[in-house]
């Protein structure tokens, strides 16, 4: 996306400053990805680059400039839907309404599309189980977003500031008419009440004394103090649903959270949820952003919001309809812990609290969104030829095998691939068989998924090579890895 469409597409949100932050990163992204700590650390680490070197493939690094345009735009709209949330006065319990949103709505092909991705995100290109073990951390130094945060409520206190004493002077002119009056009235109560919510002493609007014909005396016509403490709700008010401004429908289920350390075993039709999809991404999210990245300075209590603030910007990206419910769980996260939060307010007296702590961590947010996103479309690592292995009951050395192709699919349709293809051999064997195995390798002659397919309706996942050897023996495993297999070997 060109870094102007950012700009147009925000260019009238006044109270929302920062977006050339955002723009900035849109207008190097390959040196920027490539430079970030945690980019760098992962690609150090002998286990970290041997899962994410396909970081630096062609492929991945001729998508930067449109890829991480798109993340730009998904961020800032994320940012917004948080902030409208977190403004609310629609929803008494955010998370509620998230888990709402995502329950009431059924799996479509394209989310089951997007959750075979995201599983093989999980078990393959990122191999989290075993990314998991290798104890990467990396200090993430948050103090120049707090400081950000700060600067950015400092300009717009003075920015504030100065509309409130243009205001303020205006409406000592006696010859301001009446509408002008009123309308001048407003905004200065609005700039005001802005104002108030930040700390600033309440300033009450100036009264007007005009001389009385024929009596000269005066008689005061101004309204006397507008603004108060006491006096006002200082929030924002949002009567509507959260919209991201490139709005989709809502279409979504129960949110789960799965285990991060365990591998994740692909289920398939209605159980394919949108839901199980946002827990999946969410567990990646959060193993980066605690497990992996110190974020030094920041309260773990808010690292809920920016694994929720992720999640929303992947599924956004991908074009999956739970993108907005999530925004929920976000705002719900912050407003808990809004007493931890910078309370910042706009000219217009808009509450954008939230979008300033999501800007100052906008590098975190946007580099973990990416990594995800990346590993979702890398498809070197998906399965290209699948081997079904049958082995005989009654002759240990021989054995039964089918063998198919696959090209640009998803984890959902390998497992159905082997399914189908274990329960047709299971059918068609003339000798029984102890026992049924399909092994997938990627276009790099690389192991890429394993599954147990001696109950085809419950086939069971394998990872790790050490189980992979002992299920396969070490002997298919070996003509396998040199190319020495063929027909004339089995049957």
């Amino acid at each position: 996306m060109p870094t102007n469409a950012i700009a147009d597409v925000w260019a009238n949100f006044q109270s929302l400053t920062g977006v050339t932050e955002v723009k900035k990163i849109t207008e190097a992204p390959q040196q920027w990805l490539m430079e970030q700590p945690l980019t760098q650390a992962l690609l150090a680490h002998p286990t970290g680059k041997a899962v994410l070197g396909w970081l630096e493939s062609s492929q991945n690094v001729t998508a930067f400039p449109m890829l991480i345009g798109q993340c730009g735009t998904a961020f800032l709209e994320t940012s917004h839907g948080i902030n409208r949330a977190y403004n609310s006065k629609v929803y008494d319990n955010l998370a509620g309404a998230g888990e709402k949103a995502l329950s009431v709505l059924t799996s479509t092909s394209t989310e089951r599309g997007i959750y075979g991705d995201v599983i093989n995100a999980f078990n393959n290109n990122l191999n989290l189980p075993e990314l998991s073990k290798t104890g990467i951390k990396i200090d993430y130094a948050m103090d120049s977003a707090w400081s950000s945060i700060n600067q950015k409520k400092l300009q717009m206190q003075e920015e504030a500031r100065r509309l409130r004493d243009k205001y303020y002077q205006e409406l000592q002119d006696e010859r301001l008419k009446l509408n002008d009056r009123r309308r001048t009235r407003a905004k200065y109560n609005q700039v005001a009440k802005s104002l108030v919510a930040m700390g600033d002493a309440p300033i009450p609007s100036p009264k007007i004394v005009r001389s009385t014909t024929g009596t000269g005396t005066g008689t005061g016509t101004g309204t006397g103090t507008v603004i108060a403490h006491s006096n006002y709700d200082i929030n924002s008010i949002y009567k509507d649903r959260i919209l991201s401004i490139r709005s989709v429908p809502v279409n979504a289920s129960a949110l789960i959270i799965v285990p991060v350390v365990a591998p994740i075993v692909a289920v398939g039709g209605a159980l394919a949820t949108v839901g199980i999809t946002a827990g999946i991404i969410s567990s990646i999210a959060s193993w980066f952003l605690t497990n992996c990245m110190n974020l030094i300075g920041i309260p773990a209590s808010l690292i809920s919001a920016l694994t929720h603030c992720v999640t929303s910007i992947v599924l956004k990206v991908s074009g999956s309809s739970g993108a907005e419910a999530l925004r929920f769980f976000a705002a719900s996260a912050l407003k808990a812990n809004e007493a931890l939060l910078m309370t910042v307010f706009g000219t217009t007296n808009m509450n954008v609290t939230a979008w300033m702590f999501l800007l100052g961590m906008a590098a975190p947010i946007l580099i973990v969104s990416i990594i995800i996103i990346l590993a979702m479309r890398n498809k070197t690592a998906l399965s290209k030829t699948l081997y079904i292995f049958g082995d005989l009951t009654d002759n240990p050395n021989r054995f039964n095998l089918m063998v198919a192709s696959m090209y640009d699919t998803n984890a959902i349709e390998i497992l159905d691939k082997f399914k189908a293809s274990a329960k047709e051999m299971r059918d068609t064997a003339r000798l029984s068989m102890s026992q049924i195995v399909g092994l997938g390798i990627d276009a790099k002659n690389q192991y890429a998924v394993c599954y147990n397919l001696t109950n085809p309706d419950n086939p069971i996942q394998v990872t790790g090579q050490e189980a992979i050897v002992a299920l396969l023996g070490a002997d298919k495993v070996a003509r396998i890895a040199t190319g020495r297999l063929n027909f004339m070997d089995f049957i």
